[in-house]
């Protein structure tokens, strides 16, 4: 049985996006929890049936509630983070063995690896970390939102030369340059400390003198970062366009017919290329080549091959074995963990020729 305060609670609870605390009859908090539409989440304790025991439990002993209202789904998951690592409340302990549960780390030596890890991980130098995240996913998901606006350095040991995530534009090159990455990890500190509009009203205010001063390049690196951080803060960092939605369904099943085919799943398809070759005419031979990268288009990538010097006449095997060699060329282009070649036995046989050719090995379909 609620109280008549906590139904009058329940009756005014806003659908919009927040953070929840749960008190006891002494007043404590005993649970803290994150919602996309308060009122909808807030309200399932009470009204839902079939609670497993646990919940239950949790339900019996509500005698209050306290909301907070935030913009964003990302917001109510970072404030819920800091909430439980202030307040540790009983059942969010109990629900789950605590040193399960995942941090954003960065490390202390400079530059600054971040990263996620376990309670029982967090015994090296840190100079900040950020949870607990009751859930996992979300927290690495917040690291590959953020790593998307302001790149920053995850690996364990510096490389020698510059790795995937620098050829991605998910890590400055910190092993090429530390230059400026003071700045990168200041503002994920912010954002992670919940300071996101702090950081964006210095963003623009940044911006403004960048363009006053003529350097339009690095006034709109910073619109950009603007504009993301405020599509974080007005709850878009969770939507995916259906085109996504598409194109993620489609190298999901590319994996699949790997495993199928090729016996072995590469679990992550950084990047992927296509080959094809169209005959236009006896004497237009082109040959032309589109990438993905993490299941988008990059444009800035696609080449086009004018074969017409490298054979005398209408060939696509040929031509696809041409288009490979001289795409094997160029060791400075990141190679792709899967590539496809627009054909059938034929063509694929001779794409297996030129990677032979040049001492290759990928995955191929």
């Amino acid at each position: 049985m609620t109280s008549k305060n906590l139904q009058k609670k329940l009756k005014d609870l806003p659908k919009k996006p927040g953070v929840y605390l749960f008190r006891d009859k002494q007043g404590k908090i005993i649970y803290i929890g994150k919602a996309l539409v308060l009122k909808n989440r807030v309200s399932s304790y009470f009204h839902q049936k079939h609670h497993d025991p646990k919940t239950e439990e949790l339900a019996q002993n509500i005698a209050d509630l306290k909301y907070v209202v935030v913009n964003s789904e990302l917001e109510a998951l970072l404030l819920e983070a800091r909430l439980i690592k202030q307040h540790e409340p009983k059942y969010n302990i109990s629900q789950k063995d605590s040193k399960s549960y995942l941090y954003i780390v960065i490390g202390k030596d400079f530059p600054e690896r971040v990263f996620t890890a376990r309670w029982t991980e967090l015994n090296q130098p840190l100079s900040a970390w950020y949870g607990p995240f009751p859930s996992s996913a979300e927290a690495k998901q917040i690291l590959s939102t953020l790593r998307r606006i302001f790149p920053f350095r995850s690996c364990k040991t510096l490389p020698k030369s510059p790795c995937l995530y620098r050829h991605l534009g998910l890590c400055p090159g910190v092993c090429l340059s530390p230059k400026g990455y003071s700045v990168l990890i200041r503002r994920i500190n912010l954002i992670l400390s919940g300071k996101t509009k702090n950081l964006i009203a210095s963003l623009e205010k940044e911006m403004k003198s960048a363009a006053k001063a003529m350097k339009f390049e690095e006034a709109q690196t910073l619109k950009n970062q603007v504009n993301a951080l405020k599509s974080l803060t007005e709850g878009g960092w969770r939507s995916v366009p259906k085109e996504k939605q598409d194109r993620s369904k489609a190298v999901l099943e590319l994996r699949k017919l790997l495993v199928k085919y090729q016996g072995s799943d590469p679990i992550i398809l950084n990047k992927i290329e296509g080959y094809d070759v169209s005959n236009l005419g006896s004497e237009v031979i082109v040959g032309s080549q589109v990438v993905f990268i993490d299941g988008e288009p990059d444009s800035s990538l696609y080449r086009k091959y004018n074969l017409k010097f490298n054979q005398l006449s209408q060939d696509d095997p040929l031509g696809i074995k041409n288009i490979l060699l001289r795409r094997l060329n160029h060791p400075e282009w990141v190679f792709p963990q899967l590539i496809l070649i627009d054909g059938g036995k034929t063509q694929v046989s001779a794409a297996f020729v030129a990677l032979k050719e040049k001492g290759k090995s990928l995955f191929w379909a």
